[in-house]
């Protein structure tokens, strides 16, 4: 028997908000579909977060519904539910829609194929951690009635994600009897020997995460068609055609020397460092977007600007070196407010904090225009304090207001009390 191992296609996700990232996605999961039926395989896995979220858009689930079309019954179709796609409160998930089996909701569920155990369970975490070991312990023992078997799971395992509180399993909770572990959730795809068996993460099959880029260049992004065959599994790694992301970085003067990587028939994603001291940002956005306008999809720019360590800035503080002092305050503030901030620097080292106002309001008056002539300033000042007793005396008449209408009020209270006594 031969399966189609997919898993994380994440229907209806759109990258940085591009519907040609949502359209990219849609295509890679329906060229794993292709795939998977022209190499004739029997049973297709969907190892869970096949939608990115319980509540898709329309057309992820119309792609859905097109890729069933076209299995028309010629592949077994099997699925368990991933964390992204795990309704809440025990909805009913998308899949439900459509005429597929969806394994292990409650609990581990098993289905026999041509004489092979296929057991399935869906994503648990969290405090049912525990439920989903015991679970998990109960295919062990079932799988051992078979002759093979098929675990399909979408979860974290220690040995893949090794940080507290980011794995649900250890290595020693995965059961023993499992000639196949078919696991989805790591996006990176990936294969060992564990026990007597193969375990295998899928991976994603498009770069979901920027992260993502550098397993994509040693790996691939894809599926993997196993064949249950022989005495153990023969996996094969199906490569797909997607849309590739790189990480360039270079140096703010070295820009014009940017090569732009080359798509392969797709405009690529291009995540840009621009490396620099003193980097005018803006200029370089400006010549970033004229360099890659038609030959990218898209782009994101970070900056990675280098100036003097806190620790240099403390030394020099310290040691009272002005022309250092000066480099930082420039590298932080600019040529203008550099000077300022040095000149401030003499006079509050020594204590002198009137001559130190005198200086920021002298160059505010200067750089920002703040020094309006003194009857201009008067009749600001005139106006200003006009306005606020026009306040003060409109919230007096409403608070007068308020009390008379409340001694009414308690007077009509009184009046009904005299009645009744």
């Amino acid at each position: 028997m031969r399966i189609a191992h997919i898993a994380d296609t994440h229907l209806g996700y759109r990258q940085y908000n591009l519907e040609e990232r949502e359209n990219d996605i849609y295509d890679a999961f329906c060229e794993a579909i292709e795939i998977a039926l022209n190499e004739r395989a029997e049973v297709l896995i969907l190892a869970g977060d096949t939608f990115d979220s319980a509540t898709p858009p329309v057309k992820a689930l119309h792609v859905f519904k097109e890729a069933l079309r076209k299995i028309d019954g010629r592949m077994k179709v099997l699925t368990v539910l991933g964390d992204h796609d795990m309704p809440r409160r025990r909805g009913m998930p998308p899949h439900k829609l459509f005429d597929v089996i969806v394994l292990g909701v409650h609990g581990i569920e098993c289905t026999e194929i041509k004489g092979i155990l296929f057991g399935g369970i869906s994503n648990l975490k969290g405090k049912y951690s525990n439920a989903l070991r015991s679970e998990i312990k109960k295919f062990e023992r079932i799988a051992s009635k078979y002759r093979k078997s098929v675990l399909i799971a979408h979860q974290a395992v220690e040995r893949f994600l090794p940080f507290e509180g980011a794995y649900e399993l250890s290595n020693d909770d995965l059961p023993k009897n499992v000639d196949y572990y078919a696991f989805g959730h790591v996006h990176s795809r990936q294969n060992i020997r564990i026990n007597d068996g193969i375990f295998a993460y899928a991976g994603s099959t498009e770069i979901m995460r920027k992260d993502e880029i550098s397993s994509w260049k040693k790996h691939g992004k894809g599926f993997y068609l196993v064949d249950l065959d022989g005495d153990e599994p023969i996996l094969h790694t199906i490569n797909l055609n997607i849309r590739p992301q790189f990480e360039e970085e270079v140096e703010e003067d070295a820009l014009n020397d940017l090569k732009i990587p080359d798509g392969g028939g797709k405009p690529p994603i291009l995540h840009l460092t621009v490396g620099g001291k003193h980097i005018n940002r803006k200029k370089v956005i400006e010549d970033v977007e004229k360099m890659l306008r038609g030959k990218v999809l898209t782009y994101k720019i970070a900056f990675k600007e280098r100036g003097i360590s806190s620790s240099a800035l403390t030394e020099a503080v310290r040691g009272g070196s002005e022309g250092v002092l000066l480099e930082i305050f420039k590298s932080f503030l600019g040529e203008e407010l550099a000077e300022l901030a040095l000149s401030l620097h003499r006079k509050l080292s020594t204590g002198n904090i009137e001559d130190a106002i005198k200086n920021a309001e002298a160059f505010f008056n200067e750089h920002f225009k703040c020094g309006a002539s003194e009857n201009a300033q008067e009749k600001q000042q005139k106006l200003a304090a006009n306005e606020a007793r026009e306040r003060n005396e409109v919230g007096k008449k409403k608070k007068r207001e308020r009390k008379g209408k409340k001694r009414g009020e308690q007077k009509g209270v009184r009046e009904v009390f005299k009645m009744w006594w």
